[in-house]
C-alpha cells in the first residue's frame, strides 16, 4: 500500500513538474529563439544579429511574464526578420489578430485595395474593355479568357487541386491559346502552395528542359548547408505554348508563387509586368513550443540560376508597374496587352 500511495505522489509530481515547464514563460522563449538560431536560413541576407536580439528580448521575460506578453515580446523579435513564412499561431482553427503573429508587412496591393474582389472587379473592366471574352472558371483558382489575338490566364493559388486535375484545366487552357499570338498569366493574387504545382503549370509553357532554380537547407545547429538540390523545367503535356507570355506580379505573389516566376524567367519568351514578389520562397519548418504554440520558419535558401537569392526582396519586374484604386483601370494589365501589341505586330 506504501508503495502505490509512493507511486500516486511521484505521479503528482511529475505531472505539476511537466505543467510548470508547458507554461514557464523562460523555458518557451528559449525554445522560440534556440530553434531559430539552430534552423533559420538567412540571418545574414536580413542583416539580423540573432544573439544581440536574445540580448535585447530575453530580459522582458520572467518567471510572471503573462501568455499575452511572452505572445508580443517573441512575435516583435520574430518580426525582426521581416518573414512571411515566419508566423506563431497559438490557435490555428481560430486564427485572430490576437492569436496569429505573421510577417507585419505592408503590401501595396492590400493598402490600396483592401478586398482583391475589389481589384479583380477592375481586371473583369479592363478585360471586357480590351474585348476579351468572360472569364471562364475552372474550379475555384484558375480561370481563363481570350480576345481576338491573346489569351489570359489568372491563377490564384498552387494547391487545392490533384495533379491529373491539374492536368486537365491547363490542357484545356492550352488547346483554346493554341492559334492566339501571346499569353498573359495572372499570379497576382497567388499566394502560393506548392513548388511541385508551379513547375506542372510552368511546364505547359516550357520549349525544352531547362534549369530553373537552385535550393539547399541549413544544417541545424551549423552554418552549413546541404548541396544545391537543382530543379529543372521539362515541357509537360501534349502540346506547349511556347509564344510571347506576359507574367502579372505584384507584392502578394509568394512562395511557390515565386518558385513559378523564377522559373517562367527563364524561359526566353516570357516578360514579367507589375511588382517585386513578396520574398519569401522557403519552404515552411514547423515545431511546437512547450506551451503548444506552432511556430514556423525559414530554413532554405533558394536561388535563380544566377545564384541570385531574392529572399526578403522578392523578383523584380522587368517592367514595374502598379495599380492604384483612383486609376479605375488596371495598368498592368493594360501594360501586358501593350507589350503583347508590341512584339506580336
Amino acid at each position: 500500500m506504501k508503495h502505490l500511495i509512493l507511486i500516486f505522489v511521484c505521479l503528482i509530481i511529475f505531472n505539476i513538474s511537466a505543467q510548470e515547464k508547458k507554461d514557464n514563460p523562460i523555458i518557451n522563449f528559449e525554445k522560440l529563439w534556440s530553434e531559430f538560431n539552430d534552423r533559420y536560413a538567412n540571418f545574414e541576407l536580413k542583416t539580423v544579429n540573432w544573439d544581440n536580439n536574445y540580448k535585447e528580448y530575453r530580459p522582458q521575460i520572467n518567471k510572471n511574464t503573462s501568455s499575452k506578453e511572452l505572445f508580443d515580446v517573441s512575435c516583435k523579435m520574430l518580426q525582426e526578420l521581416k518573414d512571411g513564412h515566419v508566423n506563431i499561431i497559438i490557435n490555428k482553427n481560430n486564427i485572430t489578430e490576437e492569436n496569429w503573429c505573421g510577417s507585419g508587412k505592408k503590401f501595396h496591393i492590400l493598402e490600396e485595395f483592401s478586398e482583391f474582389d475589389s481589384l479583380k472587379v477592375v481586371v473583369k473592366k479592363t478585360l471586357k474593355k480590351k474585348k476579351f471574352s468572360p472569364l471562364i472558371n475552372q474550379g475555384k483558382i484558375i480561370q481563363y479568357s481570350v480576345s481576338e489575338k491573346y489569351g489570359y490566364l489568372r491563377i490564384d493559388g498552387m494547391e487545392g487541386f490533384k495533379i491529373g486535375e491539374l492536368s486537365k484545366v491547363m490542357k484545356s487552357a492550352i488547346n483554346i491559346f493554341e492559334n492566339k499570338k501571346g499569353v498573359i498569366i495572372d499570379v497576382r493574387f497567388n499566394g502560393g502552395g506548392e513548388d511541385k504545382v508551379s513547375y506542372q503549370i510552368a511546364g505547359r509553357f516550357t520549349d525544352k528542359k531547362r534549369l530553373g532554380h537552385y535550393k539547399r537547407t541549413r544544417i541545424k545547429g551549423t552554418k552549413a548547408y546541404t548541396e544545391l538540390d537543382s530543379w529543372y523545367l521539362k515541357p509537360k503535356g501534349s502540346k506547349q505554348f511556347t509564344k510571347p507570355i506576359i507574367v502579372l506580379t505584384s507584392d502578394w505573389s509568394a512562395s511557390a508563387t515565386e518558385i513559378f516566376v523564377m522559373a517562367m524567367k527563364e524561359l526566353p519568351y516570357v516578360t514579367i509586368v507589375g511588382d517585386n514578389t513578396e520574398g519569401i520562397f522557403s519552404d515552411m519548418y514547423f515545431f511546437k513550443l512547450p506551451n503548444k504554440w506552432r511556430v514556423s520558419l525559414s530554413h532554405q535558401q533558394y536561388f535563380s540560376t544566377d545564384m541570385k537569392n531574392y529572399e526578403g526582396i522578392g523578383i523584380p519586374p522587368d517592367y514595374k508597374v502598379l495599380n492604384y484604386k483612383k486609376d479605375k483601370s488596371d495598368l498592368v494589365l493594360a501594360k501586358a496587352i501593350e507589350i503583347l501589341d508590341n512584339n506580336t505586330n
